[in-house]
């Protein structure tokens, strides 16, 4: 058999797209360049004092909440590479507290730091500048503040201090009542509620443990409302799953408020509502009620004298004391009154906004309610007059209105109460729109992914039910320390009881001790 020659024909490889690559890599290096150059076209430049004074213009805005946060913004938005106009927010504090989302925080879903936004953060793009700095004293008649990082003069201010929770100065009040208004007390709040629990469980009596387990909110408006909730669905639906022997011991929680009805600033069909939310979920409503006194052990009413070990009070707030030494009119509970341009009377060069201002709106006489959207729309109008100061700008302004876009309340596990347009939704609908308006304008997307994260989180693993000391707590005086270096560390002290943390040298208890597992 002839032989048959083998032929190698060359194989054909396949060619790597090289020609594709290629463009695709040059268009991906151009858009990291494109964006690089926006990132360091919004980076904010600093100014230096000098710079501020020689201004043609300065804008001082006392306070970096929602209305001093908004007229920053917005003015920068009319002046973004102006040299003339120095935009100065002074606030003792970096961050923008999102006052609204506290209740996330309290109710163990959402990590404390995510509902604040650093001001640092809000000038990337905005000329605006930040002075972190107690506001000490204001003189009008010098146009000038005195902060403890020094004087600064302006030539516009507008004072959005804020206000504190004001409790009455009745017997026990002040001593035994607990405010709620920033993240430190969200967490203690959890704190003190885990603490309460704590102690029912150690309790020999059954009067005592009901001591323990019952709750009182002194305020019938919607931070009274919205917490007396909170408490009530952090207790039920997180924490004392982990006792199920205090089962049969169900907590009782109390909203007592002055009014005849709940949220008086809402329509009545709303506050009906709000309270009959409430009472299907348990919690006690007393409306008509003044809270009188309080004891470690009770709080007094006009009505009756509850046993209970814990009490928080949201019944009212005032104006910091900086804004109260102030020499001009005062409502009662010490903020500015104003005329119906948010203007400081006697003084057109200063404004007044958000709690630190007493206005009405125009559109109705109705008083502006201490919200963070009554703020916010008041740090529109302002910004807007001041626009005009700078460019003086004669046309005639509109005095201030406020129109709501509406009213929203959480009011426990997927229920609330939302009031938009005249309309009154509740339920789960409610609770969906409370938590999608709340975390879609909160002013910066990183916190909105991360409490969208914190949310989703929490309802697949549950909520945060783990103590979180802020303060460490002192060592009680019975516990006796070693010597330093000697290998045992803290000891407890002979005889000491350590379910009452009380030191009774040769004696016993004479009372069934409690459970301490």
């Amino acid at each position: 058999m002839p032989h048959t020659p083998h032929l190698d024909f060359p194989r054909h490889h396949p060619r790597r797209p090289l020609g594709l690559v290629l463009p695709f890599l040059t268009l991906g290096l151009a858009l990291v360049a494109l964006l690089r150059r926006v990132v360091l076209a919004r980076r904010h430049v600093s100014e230096t004092e000098d710079e501020y004074r020689d201004a043609r213009h300065r804008v001082l805005l006392l306070g970096g909440g929602f209305g001093g946060t908004m007229i920053a913004r917005e003015l920068g938005k009319h002046y973004p590479n102006s040299h003339d106009v120095s935009i100065l927010v002074v606030d003792r504090s970096t961050n923008l507290l999102y006052t609204p989302l506290l209740w996330t925080v309290a109710d163990g879903r959402v990590n404390a730091n995510h509902v604040s936004v650093s001001l640092r953060g809000l000038q990337s793009g905005s000329p605006f500048h930040f002075l972190q700095a107690d506001v000490q004293h204001i003189d009008l008649d010098r146009r000038e503040v005195e902060t403890s990082a020094g004087i600064r003069p302006y030539d516009t201010m507008v004072i959005g201090l804020g206000s504190v929770t004001s409790i009455p100065d009745l017997p026990g009040l002040r001593e035994h009542a607990r405010r709620f208004a920033s993240p430190g007390d969200a967490l203690e709040l959890r704190n003190h509620l885990i603490d309460a629990v704590e102690a029912a469980h150690r309790a020999r009596k059954p009067a005592e443990r009901a001591e323990w387990l019952t709750f009182v909110v002194g305020g019938g408006g919607d931070t009274g409302v919205e917490l007396a909730a909170t408490i009530h669905e952090y207790l039920t639906n997180g924490l004392l799953a982990a006792y199920p022997w205090l089962a049969d011991e169900r907590p009782r929680v109390i909203v007592a408020g002055r009014n005849d009805r709940l949220i008086p600033m809402s329509t009545p069909a709303t506050s009906e509502h709000v309270r009959e939310i409430l009472a299907k979920q348990g919690i006690e409503v007393m409306t008509s009620t003044s809270i009188l006194s309080a004891t470690e052990s009770t709080v007094v009413t006009n009505h009756s004298v509850i046993p209970a070990r814990t009490l928080f009070w949201a019944a009212g707030i005032s104006a910091v004391p900086v804004v109260t030494h102030l020499p001009i009119e005062h409502a009662r509970n010490g903020s500015i009154v104003v005329d119906d341009h948010l203007r400081v009377k006697g003084y057109p060069d200063v404004f007044a906004v958000g709690d630190s201002a007493w206005a009405f709106s125009a559109n109705d006489g109705t008083g502006v309610p201490p919200t963070a959207q009554a703020s916010q729309s008041q740090g529109r109008y302002v910004a807007d007059l001041i626009r005009r100061r700078i460019d003086v700008d004669l046309s005639p302004t509109v005095p201030y209105s406020f129109r709501t876009r509406g009213r929203l309340a959480l009011l426990g596990r997927q229920t609330g109460v939302a009031e938009v347009g005249g309309r009154v939704v509740t339920g789960f609908p409610a609770w969906v729109l409370w938590h999608g308006y709340y975390v879609s304008s909160i002013p910066s997307w990183r916190n909105r992914v991360r409490l969208i994260g914190d949310l989703i989180i929490s309802a697949i693993s549950g909520r945060e039910t783990t103590q979180l000391q802020l303060n460490p707590r002192p060592v009680p005086d019975s516990y006796a320390r070693t010597s330093p270096g000697d290998g045992h560390g803290e000891r407890i002290a002979d005889n000491h009881d350590a379910t009452t943390g009380a030191s009774t040298p040769g004696t016993a208890p004479t009372e069934t001790p409690s459970r301490i597992s």
